[in-house]
């Protein structure tokens, strides 16, 4: 009889084990999407590089600072394209920059960090996406001009 009270104690605390293992990968945070940004941002403007990248049919997404170890599923028109985990590089700032080809066949873009809730972008004419995540917020920017990093 005791034995069995041991194995019925053991998986038990097996399960308990399992149940906390799978709960501490889901991440909640709010997401912030700022489309008009561009009309407040005081990025320095590069001309040349806003005429190679700006409205060039490509689709560009830069995710910035404060990311660590942190998975990002990137989704185009609803299907997933990539999945990786991505740590942002403190000499610039910059964790991983994504281009994708053809914008025109893009209709949206959903970004989901950390098994969270998706952040649903819908595209129209504006190509370039910067994407920060801290303080639980993923916040997705359109910035004036093309960003630069030293």
């Amino acid at each position: 009889m005791k034995q069995i009270s041991k194995i019925l104690i053991l998986l038990f605390l097996a399960g308990c084990q399992n149940k906390v293992e799978s709960v501490k990968h889901e991440n909640k945070y709010d997401i912030q999407i700022l489309y008009n940004h561009y009309k407040t941002d005081k990025t320095f403007n590069r001309e040349y590089l806003d005429k190679e990248y700006l409205r060039n049919g490509n689709l560009y997404l830069i995710f910035e600072s404060h990311f660590n170890q942190d998975t990002v599923e990137v989704k185009i028109n609803g299907k997933k394209e990539i999945s990786e985990i991505i740590s942002t590089e403190p000499s610039t700032g910059v964790a991983k920059s994504i281009e994708l080809n053809d914008m025109e066949t893009i209709n949206s873009v959903g970004i989901i960090v950390n098994n969270g809730k998706e952040a649903f972008i819908e595209i129209d004419t504006m190509n370039f996406f910067l994407i920060t995540f801290s303080d639980s917020v993923l916040k997705i920017r359109v910035p004036k001009s093309v960003p630069f990093y030293d």
